[in-house]
Formats: C-alpha cells, structure tokens, sequence
C-alpha cells in the first residue's frame, strides 16, 4: 500500500508545469495546486481503481504521453495569456510535447511490426501426431456445455435465502475426485448488497460428464471475491501485497478436499508490455484472504489452469500468423493458418487428456482474406496444456471437418427442433478424430448429445445421454468404417454363437437399429439394418453367429452376423 501511495504521488508530479513562468506568475500559480490533485486522481484511478501493475514499463507508458501533452498546453496556455512571450519560445516547447508524443505513438504502433519472431518462438508448438492423442475414457468426455451448466446454477440460486442479493460468478471447468464439473462462485450483485452481506454463500458445482447427475449449491463463508468492494475486493487484496505482480486472470476452484480457493495467475511482459508470460499463481483463501506464491513448476496439483485461455488463444494466433516471420504474414502467405472462429464466446475450449489434465483446444484453418467466407475443414488443431503451456499442433488432422461445420451439421441435423450447437471439441474416440457437440434448446437446456466422425461427416450418432449418443456413434462407426480403423481395433475380434432371447427394433430415419439380449450374456448388443439386413427377422430362440470387438461397454456393437433366415 505504502508503494503505491509514493507512486501516485510521484506520478502526480507530471501534472505540474515544467515553464518557470507558470511558477513564477499568481494567476497561473492558482492553478498548479489543481493540477497535482488532478494527477493524485489520475494515479488513484490508475493502481487503485484499474489495479495496474506498478512496474517501470507501466510508469512510462502511463505518464510519457501526460508530459508531453502538458508541454503542449503550457506553451500554447502561456503565448496566448502572455503578449511578450516569444513565438518562437512557445514553439520550441510545443514542439518537444509534440514531438515526445509522436516519437511514443510511432513506437506504439510500428513496435509490432518488428516482434513476429519473438511471438513465434513463444508460442512455441511442436508439431506431433495422432499417435501422441491418447484415447480419453468414454466416462471422462465432458459432454455438458457451460450454458447448461450456468441455467441449471441458476436455478439452485434459488435456494439462497436471499437470492437477489447474488449473481453467479464465471462457471469454470475442473477436475474433482477424477470427475470433471463446472464450478460456479456466487458473487455480490452490486455495492449495497456487498454492505448488506456479512459474506458470499458459497458456490454451485454441476456434473460435466453427467447431465442427469443433480447440482449441488455447497455453503462456504467468502469473503474475498472479485465482486466484493475496497479492501474485501479480491485483486484488491493481491494488489496490495503484490505491486509489481501482472494479473493475468482470476479463477475459482476447489482443493482436493473441496475447500474453496481464488487462482490469479501472474507474470511479466517482454517486449516492452508487448508479449505476456506466465510465472505462476497466487492462491487466495476466500474467507480470510490468506494467500500463497507459487512459480509454474511449484503449482500444486489440484489447480487445473496455471495458463489462462486468453494466453492460450493469443499463442494460437502467432503460432498460425507468424511462420516465417512478418513478410511472410503479409505477403508470402506460406503455411499461414488461423484458429477457427466458432461464433461462440470460447476462442479456446476446455478438453482432457487421458489423465483428466486440462488443456485449451482449438482448431485450425488456412488463413483468410478479410471478409472472405470461412473455410470449412480444418489444417490441424492444437491442444495448449493449461499447467505446463506447451503447445502441441496435430497437423495430420489437415482436411478434417472444422468445428464450425461439426456445430452447422448438428444444428441441420435438428432443424425441425431448432436446438443450438454449444461449442465444439475434439477427441480421439474410437481410434477416430471425432467432435462432440452438444445441442441445445432456445433456453439453453442441453437435448441432444452429438458424435462427428471428422474425417467423414456422414458418420455421426447422438442421443439424449451420453451412453446412447456413443453407443449409436460407436454403431456406425462398425457399419461405415473401413476394417482397418473401426472401434476396438487394439482388441481381437471375439466370434460366437448365441441364442436370442428378446429383440427390440428401434425406427430411425436412416435404417433400423435391433437391440438383441442374448442368452447367458449381461449387456445389449446392437447392430444396424443397413449393414446386417436379415437382423429385421431375428425372433427369441433363434441361433445366430456373431463377431464383434469386446469393449467391455455395456452395449456392444455386432459387427458380424450369420443368420438362417429359414431356420
């Protein structure tokens, strides 16, 4: 606090005249008193309002351009006011103001022009395979979007005993007890609520895996948050103890054993406040506001993001623009990409790797002229880890379906519905580059859960759950792809001969889908008209032979079948 104190009054200085004669003559002298708490206010504005780092960079770009418009108004202030002031007096200080100026706005403007390499080897990608995309378990694949899970937190604030009081924080995803969920805080709506309140009531997590599964509304005393005013503000309170420190994003999540924790990730600008980095986070606790520093490499396991998206989308940005360097951006062209542009909020989306680890994803696609239509396939897409912030590039992924097409194919697909497409992600599924949308309704509530095949777009199934969404998907991947890629092909074909015992067809637009329970067997098999036309004829007590690759799912797709129809 006492930092900061000595800089705005220090910075505040700038604000006074540098021409003796505003010194030295009682009309102007009135003014000067004005003028140092005009840059008191602007300093209070600036550290303690805007939260700015207090750094030199920050000092320079702050008040450079506040000395040299006073120079230029002084000597303007001063020919006008005073007949004997020479002319060319007023135009040797005007024109330094004038000149400070244009020297700081070139730089600011042509200081990018020369910074392509630098953002380039930041991002840093590495260019891998689909061999380096291990398979994630069909249980761990998030398929609730965040506006589900922010109407179904909004309807648990209505358990509040005030709920008008709140509003609900940013939902984010996260790992709990090998489990992913969205996890909302409750913050203050507004001044006079936060006077009325003793403390924020605690948080709402909802399921990311299972739609099905109920919110919990979870009461914790919170006293530091983002929502909170003056010293209970939460990056108030890290401000203060930490004036140099960049803020580069606030985040709210739960320790192993579910108490709840502030993230602000932090770090320092290269490049003169051009290029961001991250050096770690500082961990709040949000009812006594104790806190902790921690670098990168020291972060504690249960944080999931150490690297907030926006770093993740802007390296995303270099690593396709700057190949090559800045000619090359604009003239050469070669290798260019961007990342696709979804129409949603997320320029990056929130995925898992087999370890439940987080990492940003976005696709993307041959760089476009402005106002030139969207491609619609993908070149590569990236997975950014959101603790170590390695970049990796999936570029055999080139000629895929981006997730604009996945998103406009699902919404086609459901056109009579009118249900909208949340946003998209990739994962290897089956051995298959596959997008899972989900679709919701005008109001937000997920209906339907979606599988593309990326590589070919009229391989697709989905369901109202997710159990039914893989296993149609699961299905048609074993009647339309090739022999060599389909599901399971780590595992041996198992060949058998069994009885039916019930049958059950289910209509769909396409074909028929029968579901067979079989004698001595625990799960449902399934297989497709399309592929096994003679299955509209299986009766119970009927012998059939088939093979199929064992998953070990509780629904398994038959990929051979020999039936005597006569029998």
């Amino acid at each position: 606090m006492l930092q900061m104190i000595l800089i705005i009054l220090a910075g505040a200085l700038t604000f006074l005249p540098l021409h003796k004669i505003w010194w030295q003559r009682k009309d102007f002298q009135k003014w000067i008193p004005s003028r140092y708490g005009l840059g008191v206010v602007y300093g209070v504005f600036l550290f303690y309002m805007g939260l700015l780092d207090q750094t030199v960079t920050l000092l320079i770009t702050a008040y450079i351009p506040i000395i040299a418009v006073w120079l230029i108004i002084d000597n303007s202030v001063i020919y006008m006011m005073i007949r004997t002031f020479r002319r060319k007096q007023a135009a040797i200080g005007a024109g330094a103001g004038i000149l400070i100026l244009t020297v700081f706005l070139l730089f600011i403007f042509l200081q990018p022009l020369f910074l392509a390499d630098n953002k380039y080897d930041m991002a840093g990608g590495e260019e891998v395979t689909e061999e380096d995309l291990d398979p994630v378990s069909e249980e761990s694949i998030p398929v609730v979007p965040r506006s589900y899970a922010e109407y179904r937190s909004d309807i648990m604030m209505g358990q509040l005993d005030n709920p008008a009081f709140y509003n609900l924080g940013n939902t984010r995803i996260q790992r709990m007890d090998d489990a992913l969920y969205w996890v909302t805080p409750i913050e203050y709506d507004g001044i006079f609520r936060w006077i009325r309140s003793d403390h924020v009531p605690g948080f709402i997590i909802v399921s990311a895996e299972n739609p099905r599964e109920d919110p919990q509304l979870v009461e914790a005393e919170m006293n530091y948050v983002p929502s909170a005013f003056f010293h209970e503000n939460l990056e108030r309170h890290v401000r203060m103890s930490y004036p140099d420190a960049v803020m580069l994003d606030t985040t709210f999540e739960l320790t192993d054993e579910g108490e709840p924790r502030y993230i602000v990730n932090y770090g320092h600008f290269t490049e003169f406040r051009r290029v961001p980095d991250v050096d770690g986070v500082i961990i709040i606790d949000p009812q006594d506001g104790s806190m902790e520093q921690y670098e990168v490499d020291e972060t504690p396991e249960w944080v999931n993001r150490v690297y907030p998206p926006h770093i993740a989308e802007q390296r995303n940005t270099w690593f396709g623009i700057y190949k090559q360097g800045i000619v090359n951006r604009f003239f050469g062209r070669e290798g260019l990409t961007e990342p696709t542009a979804w129409g949603s909020d997320d320029a990056v989306t929130g995925v898992v790797d087999e370890n439940l680890q987080l990492n940003w994803f976005t696709d993307h696609m041959r760089l476009q002229n402005e106002g030139e239509e969207g491609s619609r396939s993908m070149v590569g897409f990236t997975m950014f880890d959101a603790r170590t912030g390695d970049l990796r590039y999936f570029r055999d992924a080139s000629g895929s379906l981006n997730g604009r097409t996945a998103m406009d194919l699902a919404e086609r697909t459901f056109r009579r519905d009118d249900y909208v497409a949340g946003t998209p992600s990739l994962y290897n599924i089956y051995g298959q580059y596959t997008w899972v949308v989900p679709l919701m309704d005008r109001n937000s509530v997920l209906r339907e859960i979606m599988l593309v095949n990326a590589r070919d777009e009229n391989i697709y199934g989905y369901g109202d759950t997710k159990q039914e969404a893989f296993n149609a998907y699961q299905l048609e991947l074993s009647s339309e792809v090739d022999d060599d890629v389909v599901p399971g092909e780590l595992t041996d074909m198992v060949e058998e001969t069994v009885t039916v015992e019930r049958v059950y067809q289910w209509d769909r637009e396409e074909s028929v889908t029968v579901r067979l329970w079989l004698e001595e067997q625990d799960r449902i098999f399934t297989l497709s008209t399309s592929s096994h036309p003679t299955a509209v004829f299986l009766e119970p007590g009927d012998e059939i032979t088939i093979g199929y690759m064992d998953n070990n799912e509780t629904v398994q797709p038959i990929e051979e079948m020999e039936f005597d129809v006569s029998q």
